[in-house]
């Protein structure tokens, strides 16, 4: 298994991401409450997805994510999952092309790599795959809902020259693929360098899309627009925090 950290560069909450770019530069944002996508295979076995929302600055690679869960039927709610990103397509199949976040509810710890392709949950255990980098991981409670929430600067990690010529890391524009499985009766182990040693869970959901989500566009002439974008989500994150 190769375990190398490449970067260490990242940022997570609060992110500070001053760009002095292009009048042209935009930030792309999709709620699934706000404005539901209908192309969306959703599984709710390991927790109900109550709300997704996510956004990327395309002039500071900043990559936000948030999603919220509920307890379903059974009384189970996500403690853990994993994510890809795409910048349209279902990801699933894009090897050593996206990077694949590891979340540890428990711990409250991120963990990235690069990801095979395969549909499951064994990039941080492929030969082939490339340990990224980890993080905190936001966790809040609040009114029965749990959420995983982060912030991070891209730019380190999707400025990568040594994955190959398909590294494309995590971004979107005008579409977003999500493949994001949410599990309960997560464990997982790591080792000093951060990476995952054990990366496990009895049950998972989904919520994957089946063709390209469209997003909304939010214009930069400041180039200012990431900061609000990310005070946004970090106001949201504090107020349930404060909330639970």
């Amino acid at each position: 298994m190769r375990i190398t950290s490449l970067v260490g560069l990242a940022l997570v909450t609060p992110v500070v991401a001053f760009a002095g770019s292009a009048a042209e530069a935009s930030t792309f944002t999709f709620n699934s409450n706000t404005d539901p996508a209908s192309g969306v295979a959703i599984n709710n076995r390991a927790g109900n997805y109550e709300e997704i929302e996510t956004s990327f600055d395309d002039s500071t690679d900043l990559f936000s994510w948030s999603s919220t869960f509920t307890a379903n039927n059974h009384g189970n709610i996500a403690d853990g999952g994993w994510l890809v990103i795409s910048d349209g397509k279902n990801p699933k199949g894009g090897e050593q092309k996206y990077t694949m976040f590891y979340m540890d509810g428990d711990a409250e710890r991120l963990t990235a790599y690069t990801y095979n392709g395969v549909n499951g949950s064994n990039s941080w255990k492929d030969s082939n795959s490339v340990f990224l980098d980890s993080w905190d991981l936001d966790v809040s409670e609040s009114g029965g809902e749990r959420t995983f929430s982060f912030d991070i600067d891209m730019t380190a990690i999707n400025s990568l020259t040594d994955l190959g010529a398909d590294w494309e890391g995590t971004a979107f524009a005008d579409n977003v693929g999500i493949w994001f499985h949410g599990v309960n009766d997560f464990e997982a182990d790591y080792n000093v360098d951060g990476s995952l040693n054990d990366f496990g869970y009895l049950s998972q959901g989904w919520y994957d899309s089946t063709t390209p989500i469209d997003t909304k566009k939010v214009p930069e002439p400041t180039g200012m627009a990431g900061l609000a974008i990310a005070g946004l989500f970090a106001a949201k994150h504090l107020r349930r925090r404060e909330q639970g």
